[in-house]
């Protein structure tokens, strides 16, 4: 193959791609030395550029160099079957080398030409050209598909720059090229193997057509995508230094590129780079991302460029390119929370390695574990012990704790436990009294930001997080209270009012569970008869947060991911049944002694569907069936709806309100908790 130039123009734009030149310094034979060996080192070729003996123009042929100690240069051809027979009539022009955004164009002696080689004696100077216009990358084994009006074109990218790309497609019959209508927008899909690496609307620039074959130059239509639903309270991006470096293979010039952050959050990060030598473009998808921070610490992700956009710094044109999580392992993604937190507030720790005995002190000292709770838990401390240990030093992937901290003081803490499939259980919230409002606030924002960061993961699982509290204290009332009021959507934040009471055996009832009445382990069609009356009675969020629905019924993924990190946590799910119809469905969730304090990960739920047909008498032979079935000791048992015990004269100790927020819309929750914080 060879490339024809005309004599009248500069003859850059065939050979770079690049549309003007900038500057143009000499460079001497020493140094021009050194970039003809390193060519040869990468394999690489430059181009030989000869004038026709009988037209007005140059023709460019590539040729591989040799090594070369200084005064003379031998090339092979690259396509001797490309060269004309008489190329002996040739004059020799230039060579030129390209390299990045600047052009070596050298002027030498030839000296011998055959079918074969080219000799040349080199010059004491050459020229190194810098180009104005931003850097054309070459790309290989790039599949492209062309969609437009209901008709699909195969292909492959040829170059691209950030603002534009090349692309060859193929017609294949009755395909014709005439069906591409170049006054219209087209679709453009990227993909290597089976990996989908870019797809956006574009508008045509330029068609060059043959029969079967069909070069255009596309631009995209935008340089901004919308990854994920907008939001007004966005993760806070943080300025490191040093600042960690984005370190990726480029998914379509398959080479290693590294490339300093200039801003980081637990949901995305920036970079920066010159304009000439702009690599990403929006939409792209970086399957394998790896942040390098200077301690060594490495965390690898998957994410997708969302933004790019100019930006003048110290009188330098920038290009600044967002870039959007896609996914993260989930001890990777804590790891930087942690690191962010700690340069957000100094004081702020996210899953620190704790002293268990420092924590044990705290909640003691708070009044978090008062009088009444100790006594319950006594008996089994030791356990307790262990649980908190493995919790606290291990950092297993179930767990969160959040620690607001002042030379090595615990002045807040906070905890969440992923118990649910995609559901996470605030709890254990407590602060020193002389530090109340401040570090169980701060402690508080912790949480909320980790939300923010997290909840577009896959792996963080963090559709829903959800927590308990008593009516009656007066804190959490206000808060999470306040944020269900402030919604007014409880598709966006719910409430749910439970009746909580120990189940204490009485052996002296009737154990018969007899016809209409059935206990049977809960199939789906339970479910959407639960939901019925769900929707009637709540419209909340409770059942998807307690997996209680249809696609989650028989996952087992919670009890396999707790006993492999050494935890337990078992679910059983029945019904009540009479003559076949839904009476009520009850939720057994059993887990380490520890998890909880209050036992709400070690219970019982009941949710009463039919109040008006199902007597007392026979819930409580349901429950005591299953507490002998399970072995358990006065169960603690939270019931829904708590009217229902209300009604029929159930004695219950507390009322328990169970909050669920929807991490798909949290814009709301972050407005009332702007004003919490701006009072405090």
């Amino acid at each position: 193959m060879y490339r024809v130039r005309d004599m009248a123009g500069s003859g850059l734009h065939p050979v770079h791609g690049a549309s003007a030149v900038d500057q143009e310094r000499e460079i001497g034979r020493k140094t021009l030395v050194n970039r003809l060996n390193y060519l040869n080192f990468k394999d690489g070729t430059l181009l030989v550029n000869l004038q026709h003996p009988r037209y007005d123009h140059i023709v460019s042929f590539p040729a591989r160099p040799q090594p070369c100690l200084g005064g003379s240069l031998e090339c092979f051809w690259e396509d001797s079957a490309s060269l004309p027979e008489n190329l002996s009539a040739y004059t020799l022009e230039s060579f030129l080398i390209t390299d990045e955004n600047r052009l070596l164009l050298v002027k030498p002696r030839l000296v011998h030409i055959d079918s074969s080689s080219v000799s040349f004696a080199l010059p004491e100077t050459c020229s190194e050209i810098h180009l104005r216009s931003t850097r054309r990358y070459d790309c290989q084994d790039i599949r492209v598909q062309l969609l437009q009006n209901g008709t699909v074109f195969h292909g492959q990218l040829i170059n691209f720059t950030p603002t534009s790309f090349q692309v060859e497609v193929v017609a294949h019959p009755p395909q014709t090229f005439r069906w591409i209508n170049q006054d219209a927008s087209a679709v453009v899909i990227f993909t290597r193997g089976s990996r989908t690496l870019y797809s956006a609307a574009c508008r045509f620039v330029k068609k060059s057509a043959g029969q079967q074959r069909c070069t255009l130059l596309l631009a995209p239509m935008a340089n901004r995508i919308q990854r994920f639903k907008n939001k007004n309270y966005r993760s806070s991006r943080l300025k490191l230094k040093p600042s960690p470096n984005a370190m990726f293979v480029h998914p379509l010039t398959d080479k290693q590129s590294d490339l300093k952050v200039h801003d980081l959050s637990g949901s995305g990060l920036s970079i920066l780079e010159r304009k000439e030598d702009t690599l990403l473009m929006s939409g792209l998808m970086i399957p394998d991302l790896e942040l390098v921070f200077g301690d060594g610490c490495r965390i690898v992700c998957q994410a997708q460029v969302v933004y790019q956009r100019p930006l003048n710094v110290d009188g330098r044109s920038m290009k600044l390119a967002g870039l959007a999580f896609l996914d993260m392992e989930l001890p990777d993604h804590v790891r930087l929370m942690s690191i962010l937190q700690q340069v957000w507030d100094e004081n702020a720790y996210l899953c620190n390695r704790v002293d268990p005995d420092a924590l044990w002190k705290f909640f003691f000292e708070t009044g978090f574990i008062y009088p009444q709770k100790y006594v319950g838990i006594e008996a089994n401390k030791q356990e307790y012990r262990e649980t908190y240990q493995k919790l606290y030093t291990e950092n297993p992937e179930i767990a969160r704790h959040f620690i607001y901290q002042e030379n090595s003081a615990i002045l807040g803490h906070m905890a969440m436990l992923r118990m649910y499939s995609n559901s996470w259980l605030i709890h254990h919230h407590a602060a020193i009294k002389e530090e109340a409002k401040r570090a169980g606030l701060m402690v508080l924002h912790q949480i909320g930001r980790s939300i923010n960061d997290s909840h577009s993961l896959y792996s963080a699982h963090m559709n829903y997080v959800m927590c308990y509290y008593q009516p009656e204290n007066r804190f959490p009332k206000r808060m999470f209270g306040g944020v269900a009021e402030h919604y007014q959507n409880r598709k966006g934040c719910s409430i749910d009012a439970f009746a909580y009471f120990h189940f204490r055996q009485n052996f002296e009832r009737p154990w018969n569970l007899s016809a209409p009445w059935s206990l049977t382990r809960t199939e789906r069609h339970d479910l959407q008869e639960l939901e019925n009356f769900y929707e009637r009675e709540s419209g909340g969020l409770m059942l998807q947060a307690l997996d209680l629905i249809p696609e989650t019924l028989e996952s087992v993924e919670m009890q396999e991911k707790f006993q492999s990190l050494g935890f337990k946590r078992e679910r059983y799910v029945y019904s009540l049944k009479k003559n076949g119809g839904l009476k009520a469905l009850i939720l057994i969730n059993l887990s380490d002694l520890g998890l909880n304090f209050s036992s709400l990960t070690n219970s019982i739920k009941v949710i009463v569907v039919d109040q008006d047909d199902t007597p007392r008498e026979t819930l409580n032979l349901m429950l005591a069936l299953l507490t002998v079935k399970f072995e358990l000791e006065e169960p603690p048992v939270l019931l829904f709806p708590q009217e229902y015990a209300q009604a029929n004269g159930l004695a219950f100790e507390k009322s328990y309100q169970m909050w669920v927020l929807n991490c798909q819309d949290t814009d709301p929750y972050f407005e009332y908790c702007e004003k919490i914080f701006k009072k405090n």
